[in-house]
């Protein structure tokens, strides 16, 4: 008789979790990247994004992790809106996961125009560049581009080279 009520226990449990599946509502790991996981593009951007972070202390930030942040994961942001990024313990999307890269690290990606106050974006600029402003002699963009290649290409930013 235990076995038998086990089995109908784990059956209804399995319905309902179907039937939760098929509205929409996400369950388990495997929702990551629509249950591509890493092989997910927004899920690998975001992966890259927090690679490119790691080692950083709350509260502080360096040149990767400000690129990534302000830049290559948030204009991805609207594509990836419905992504899974992080399963456990409960799902989160992408833009979530991206916020709290940013709070977590004290970003302000507002601002980024010449002479603000934010972390520098030249999509600030569009018309109003000052072109003594714009050379990078570290050769940054494309260095961030080979460290991060789903970031750079989902992006946009390997167009620019």
């Amino acid at each position: 008789r235990l076995r038998v009520l086990l089995a109908l226990v784990l059956s209804a449990l399995a319905a309902d979790a179907s039937k939760l599946r098929s509205t929409g509502t996400h369950l388990l790991p495997s929702d990551v990247g629509a249950g591509k996981g890493g092989d997910h593009p927004c899920v690998a951007v975001m992966r890259e994004t927090q690679a490119a972070c790691r080692g950083n202390p709350y509260g502080s930030s360096d040149k990767d992790c400000n690129f990534a942040l302000c830049y290559t994961a948030d204009l991805n942001r609207e594509r990836c809106a419905d992504v899974v990024t992080d399963g456990t313990p409960t799902n989160v999307l992408f833009g979530e996961d991206l916020d709290k890269l940013i709070e977590f690290h004290s970003v302000q990606c507002d601002g980024g125009h010449q002479g603000g106050d934010g972390i520098r974006n030249a999509r600030f600029d569009c018309g109003k560049v000052n072109p003594d402003g714009t050379w990078d002699k570290d050769a940054f963009l494309q260095k961030f581009a080979q460290a991060h290649p789903v970031s750079a290409e989902t992006s946009g930013l390997t167009a620019c080279f």
